[in-house]
């Protein structure tokens, strides 16, 4: 009897020039754009490219910015795996807050939630939603974090990994200091298993 043994997961290197290139755009940005934006879109590698595009975007003039954007989402779509596809637009939809683009931050959560159901392994998975929350947690309003939320409930589970299990007990803890009515419902909609029994156990009667 012959056992298929599953080849191994690729691996994903950086290139030395895409972190090189990244620190450069960075430190150039503010007082030459277009040049930090030409040296950007030479990143060899999406994830890299990415994130100094969104840095573009942030600081670039309106025209430049806008095409900067679009060139981020062309960036992350050629990242190595789903994981950097999801997870890298977080960068890019940071800037987009902070340029008050609420279309462009609801056009990339749509590009990275469409990636978010394939991403493995579910530690992954959970770490590329927690970056979407994290900026949505900040900048968004209800209607972006309970977009978020609504991820995870469908696509994370929280006893299948540890940072399931974490990003589980943050937004639990995040909703019980602004709204301890929306946390209990949060927390009673989990999954029944170690993760919710932990956080009964951890919040007490406040859950």
């Amino acid at each position: 009897m012959v056992v298929a043994v599953p080849k191994p997961k690729p691996r994903f290197t950086p290139q030395r020039a895409s972190v090189v290139k990244r620190g450069q755009v960075h430190d150039i940005v503010q007082r030459d754009p277009a040049e930090a934006y030409a040296q950007a879109l030479t990143i060899p590698d999406g994830w890299y490219r990415c994130q100094a595009l969104a840095t573009v975007a942030r600081h670039a003039p309106d025209e430049l910015s806008e095409t900067a954007f679009r060139q981020a989402r062309r960036a992350a779509a050629d990242a190595f795996d789903d994981y950097q596809r999801a997870a890298v637009l977080a960068f890019a939809i940071t800037a987009a807050f902070e340029r008050a683009r609420r279309d462009l931050v609801e056009a990339m959560l749509a590009d990275a939630f469409k990636l978010v159901p394939s991403i493995e392994p579910m530690a992954s998975r959970a770490y590329a939603l927690n970056l979407l929350w994290s900026t949505a947690a900040y900048y968004g309003d209800d209607l972006l974090r309970e977009a978020v939320i609504e991820q995870m409930q469908a696509h994370v589970h929280p006893d299948r990994s540890w940072r399931a299990r974490a990003f589980y007990r943050d937004i639990a803890d995040w909703l019980s200091e602004r709204d301890p009515r929306r946390a209990r419902a949060f927390v009673a909609a989990m999954p029944h298993g170690k993760a919710q029994a932990y956080l009964k156990r951890r919040r007490g009667s406040d859950l």
